[in-house]
């Protein structure tokens, strides 16, 4: 997106006449940029699709239509070395970082929810405890005290590409929307006109951070009972799997839809609905639409990226995405949107799959760890709760206790470090001090660095052997949140008007995508931006 600036300087001295100075005046002419000026995006949509690997593009190649992913990287721009530069590997962490191009160090969100060293209470990442729930539930108000809605993105630090495009036009839409109400929350930001999400009955709703009623629009399709007519018949493919909806509709209600890829297609319809309805990119200003597909992650944790269920909802899911590009293109229209679709994360194969291939892999008790530490702790410095919390993979000591022992910080957290490593799942460990005082820029140390904030991360934090996960999954299923490729490793992909076809190998990283749209866009970076923009795409 490129603009001819002329810039003419003239200098005038003495008291001298109009035709004086103009016959002594210097004047010098800057010319940026080509004399093809062209027009900012009348669209921006960030498409998150919540736990894809990158190599789910390559592996249901063959199943897609001509008109969603493929249609996508044929003619956009694919990036497919797109890596998140920190761990955990989290859903939170990912879409705030996605949309802030930083990192959890500066943006804050260190995890989808967070041990606070300060209250000992639990922190969840779009949790809001001053803000109600705001739906066209019974009667209008059965459910504004549920915690469905006591969110906003107030534990986000810093300002997303979204924030800055409306911190200087207040008439720009943002909206976000996702199954997940961190998926439609951290991206929309601080200052979005909306975001929607679904509560424990399949309805949408929203926060009294945005808003105190719900739009006409939204009401109606709540009144419409959507997911049920979703949730009938059976989800099978054959030979494969069958799983049948009406009776997941009697045992989990409206919900039960997120587990299944037609939670995908119902956010899918929403995201239509809000195109027309909103008008979005069919005025003088840039607006933008974030949609994070969330039941590709329910699926994903719940079968496994092996089970014959993922490959179908990605097939779905790219007919689902063929529909919202059409829509695009006819309300809009190619040449005046850019769109980017991500990941926030991937996964890991379930340990017993790579057990099965004589791969490195397992399954651990965290609580063993626990307690074995506690022991080692009271007979070195003498009995008394010297663990305040362990969640995450962090460590949170007693610092009360500590100090009244007059023991010293860096010691104790050496020595629960050292302590650790003693475990065949434990890769490193590393101290808070470690990571206060030095500076990383390569391996995985710096992946814990950037994934470390003073203020929210423990004492000690621990990064676990490839393949190796919490006892938790050893009945089946499966998760994400290490530093390794597997997690790390996602699609990136832009599209649109103004977007060079082609593909680039070279390593970017996910904080990258936030500074390219500012630059698309001719906005102010994040605050917090670390980030570079992407030149394949913005020159």
């Amino acid at each position: 997106m490129k603009k001819t600036l002329i810039l003419t300087l003239i200098i005038f001295t003495g008291f001298q006449s109009f035709a004086q100075k103009k016959s002594k005046g210097i004047s010098f002419s800057l010319q940026v940029g080509s004399e093809n000026e062209t027009e900012k995006p009348k669209l921006v949509v960030g498409i998150v699709v919540d736990q894809m690997r990158y190599d789910y593009i390559y592996r249901f190649w063959d199943n897609f239509g001509n008109d969603g992913f493929k249609k996508l990287i044929n003619e956009g721009h694919f990036f497919r070395n797109a890596q998140f530069g920190y761990v955990p590997t989290y859903t939170g962490p990912g879409h705030a970082s996605i949309y802030t191009g930083t990192t959890p160090a500066v943006h804050g969100i260190i995890a989808n929810d967070w041990y606070d060293k300060n209250s000992g209470d639990y922190i969840y990442c779009a949790g809001d405890g001053d803000m109600h729930t705001v739906c066209n539930c019974e009667q209008k108000n059965v459910d504004v005290q549920s915690a469905d809605g006591k969110m906003s993105p107030h534990h986000m630090l810093t300002t997303t590409f979204t924030d800055e495009l409306k911190l200087f036009n207040a008439n720009s839409k943002v909206f976000g929307i996702s199954l997940k109400d961190r998926g439609a929350i951290l991206p929309a930001g601080h200052t979005a006109n909306g975001a929607y999400w679904m509560n424990s009955d399949g309805k949408w709703i929203t926060s009294s951070f945005y808003m105190e009623n719900l739009p006409d629009y939204i009401q109606k399709i709540n009144d419409s009972n959507t997911t049920q007519n979703y949730l009938k018949g059976e989800w099978k493919v054959k030979g494969e799997f069958s799983h049948n909806l009406d009776s997941l509709l009697i045992q989990k209600g409206g919900s039960a839809i997120k587990k299944t890829p037609f939670g995908n297609t119902i956010l899918n319809d929403l995201a239509l609905e809000i195109l027309k309805k909103e008008k979005l990119g069919q005025g003088k200003n840039t607006d933008i639409l974030t949609v994070s597909f969330s039941s590709t992650d329910y699926i994903g944790h719940q079968y496994g990226p092996h089970a014959s269920e993922i490959k179908d909802t990605y097939i779905r899911l790219d007919k689902d995405i063929a529909k919202l590009l059409k829509t695009i293109d006819s309300k809009v229209g190619f040449e005046n949107a850019v769109v980017f679709i991500t990941a926030d994360h991937g996964v890991v194969s379930e340990p017993h799959e790579l057990l099965e291939r004589n791969i490195p892999a397992g399954y651990f008790d965290g609580s063993t760890m626990k307690t074995d530490l506690l022991s080692h702790l009271n007979i070195t410095y003498g009995e008394g709760n010297w663990i305040k919390n362990y969640s995450n993979n962090h460590l949170f000591l007693n610092h009360d206790l500590i100090e009244a022992k007059n023991i010293s910080m860096e010691e104790i957290q050496r020595n629960c470090a050292q302590f650790f490593l003693k475990y065949e799942w434990v890769k490193n460990t590393y101290t808070a001090t470690q990571l206060h005082e030095n500076e990383y820029s390569n391996s995985f140390h710096s992946l814990v660095q950037r994934g470390f904030n003073q203020k929210r991360s423990g004492d000690v934090i621990v990064s676990l052997q490839t393949g190796w996960l919490s006892s938790y999954w050893s009945n089946g299923g499966t998760t994400h949140g290490s530093s390794y490729s597997y997690d790390t490793h996602v699609p990136l992909i832009f599209w649109g008007g103004e977007i060079p076809q082609g593909q680039t190998d070279r390593k970017v990283n996910i904080r990258d995508i936030a500074p390219t749209i500012s630059t698309i866009l001719g906005t102010a970076y994040p605050n917090g931006c670390t980030g570079n923009p992407l030149p394949e795409v913005t020159q």
